[in-house]
């Protein structure tokens, strides 16, 4: 071989060598990231009713067990503030102001979002405290219709102008910074009157006549004390659900 020959065979391996390299580079530059957890995330909270309470009047009386014999026409919670507590490798604790006045027949009505560390949340706990804001806007506001044991139609009115405080729990979940996430909180107006009959509603409730026909009221505004309030106040520890997704 030639020195000319052998120079150019030494310069084609050197080439050779310098394309590996930089191979092996790229392969190790374009590995796929690793997820990463640091950050905040965002989590959006949502308000809705559901039930059969809330689509038409039931036309049969309903059974004892039963309470979902009331349509709902309108019912407002008046949200003043959410707090959140979670497990993080540490207690994760933190509330958000809302004051907002909710229709919660509207679907889906934003209450408030949630900045949070990324991570892994388990035992998840929220607290809703709802308050009086002023006439219309109470603590919780519901009004409907039902149909009384002769046949006919009554009205019906929860509410509350007393401070109140509902206690929920959210399924576990996992948070990262680049996702969003969504908490619908689910009222099933049905649990409402949980244990309260139509014919136990007429006998206990007080009534006034409204527009030629009953209106039947449970409706807490002081220290005396409210027929059947209290079994509705237990009521609303079971109405609302919490649901956590990714959007």
């Amino acid at each position: 071989m030639t020195i000319s020959a052998l120079k150019q065979s030494l310069t084609a391996l050197a080439i050779m060598l310098f394309s590996i390299s930089c191979s092996k580079d790229e392969s190790t530059d374009q590995k796929p990231p690793e997820v990463t957890l640091s950050g905040k995330g965002k989590v959006s909270y949502f308000a809705k009713a559901s039930g059969s309470a809330t689509s038409g009047i039931v036309k049969t009386l309903e059974t004892p067990a039963s309470s979902s014999y009331v349509k709902w026409s309108s019912a407002s919670i008046f949200i003043e503030k959410i707090a959140f507590v979670g497990k993080n490798g540490s207690v994760i604790d933190t509330t958000i102001t809302v004051n907002k006045n909710l229709n919660i027949l509207n679907s889906d009505v934003l209450t408030g979002v949630f900045n949070l560390p990324a991570g892994s949340y388990k035992d998840v706990k929220v607290k809703l405290f709802l308050k009086k804001a002023g006439f219309p806007e109470l603590a919780f506001n519901l009004k409907g219709t039902f149909v009384n044991k002769t046949g006919g139609t009554d009205s019906i009115m929860l509410a509350s102008s007393m401070p109140f405080e509902a206690n929920l729990g959210v399924n576990d979940f996992t948070i990262t910074a680049s996702d969003n996430y969504k908490v619908v909180f689910n009222y099933n107006l049905d649990k409402v009157l949980a244990g309260i009959s139509s014919t136990k509603l007429q006998e206990e409730a007080r009534s006034h006549l409204s527009g030629g026909k009953k209106m039947y009221s449970i409706w807490k505004g002081g220290s005396q004390d409210e027929p059947l309030y209290n079994e509705v106040s237990a009521n609303w520890q079971t109405v609302a659900t919490a649901v956590i997704s990714k959007e």
